[in-house]
């Protein structure tokens, strides 16, 4: 696609149309200037640039973030065997691990397919609204509860594992940064790690 700027012409350097990447890096970091780059490509059409796009990228690695600290912080003696899938104790385990299940396979196929934009939106859709607004706030009540906190902790790793591998190759450095700090038995480098199947 094209990088066109708003009202539609297009970027150059000559015409002074063009937009320095480096100020977009400092200004919302390199893994927030990916995020709205991709995020606007949506297949074959030009993409009117639009720098809102690269703020809700840094708004979602924050998101990311702080999802990520609460789940290492619930469950800093828990370590994970990521080739073992949790099983699922309760309504809200199922519907977590069945909405991974879908969004790994629908990121896959889109990946394959060079449709990168596509890919994006659903991840997003998927760790901002299925893990952080429900999950997580179920998981509290989980954890809370007593009845099975280890489990509930074991699928908030997970989920969160298998969510940074699929994120990283839209945002690596964050990732990369979280994954550190991921309590995972045999660990490597992230972008070396397995892709979710």
């Amino acid at each position: 696609a094209t990088i066109l700027t708003k009202d539609g012409r297009r970027m150059s350097k000559s015409l002074g149309t063009g937009i320095d990447p480096m100020d977009l890096i400092n200004q919302y970091g390199a893994d927030a200037t990916r995020f709205g780059l991709i995020w606007q490509a949506q297949g074959g059409q030009d993409i009117h640039w639009s720098e809102e796009h690269v703020n809700a990228g840094k708004k979602f690695a924050n998101k990311i973030w702080n999802a990520s600290r609460f789940a290492l912080m619930k469950s800093e003696k828990t370590k994970i065997d990521l080739s073992k899938k949790p099983k699922a104790k309760t309504t809200e385990d199922k519907k977590i691990l069945a909405a991974l299940d879908k969004v790994s396979k629908n990121v896959s196929e889109k990946i394959d397919k060079y449709e990168f934009g596509q890919a994006l939106h659903d991840l997003y859709e998927f760790f901002w609204h299925n893990f952080c607004d429900k999950y997580i706030e179920s998981a509290k009540l989980q954890i809370a509860d007593k009845k099975n906190p280890e489990n509930t902790r074991a699928i908030l790793l997970y989920t969160l594992s298998q969510s940074l591998k699929l994120l990283h190759p839209f945002m690596p450095h964050l990732t990369e940064e979280i994954w550190e700090n991921m309590p995972v038995k045999n660990k490597k480098l992230l972008m070396v790690e397995s892709w979710p199947r």
